[in-house]
């Protein structure tokens, strides 16, 4: 499991992936070469899965932020329905979920007919599907995917 070191580490990373070894090395008062067997060592056991750019949505041209509830015929197609999922690209999430939905989808689309082609010719009409609701986002307040690693 991550140590405190480990912690200090992914949160320096979190906040700035581009970070160089040296300056973590500075920051958490170890040597460079510490920092890189540390930093190897979390990408080869997937505790750091990989590094990204964390771009803003609307330079992006993608203003349509929404949620879809899906619920899938789970004798039919439940696991055929996530891979294909994985596969669409306006699908920034997908969760299994517990409650009246099967899947909780979160979706970035350039407009509202974007959206409404995804869900109608691409998610509602995946065989097993029987419904879908839709939340539009008027405005988010906080969004991020840094993890809360401080104990």
């Amino acid at each position: 499991m991550l140590d405190d070191i480990d912690r200090k580490i992914l949160m320096l990373l979190q906040n700035d992936a581009m970070l160089s070894q040296s300056r973590i090395a500075r920051t958490t008062g170890l040597p460079t070469a510490t920092v890189n067997d540390r930093i190897s060592r979390m990408r080869k056991n997937g505790t750091i899965k990989n590094l990204v750019a964390n771009i803003d949505p609307s330079k992006a041209g993608l203003t349509v932020l929404a949620f879809i509830s899906v619920l899938i015929d789970w004798n039919k197609s439940n696991e055929t329905f996530s891979a294909a999922v994985k596969k669409m690209p306006e699908v920034l999430e997908c969760h299994n979920v517990t409650g009246d939905w099967s899947y909780l989808l979160k979706v970035r689309a350039i407009n509202t007919s974007e959206l409404e082609d995804l869900i109608s010719n691409k998610i509602k009409s995946f065989p097993g599907v029987t419904r879908s609701e839709t939340i539009f986002v008027l405005q988010t307040n906080k969004e991020t995917s840094a993890l809360p690693l401080s104990k």
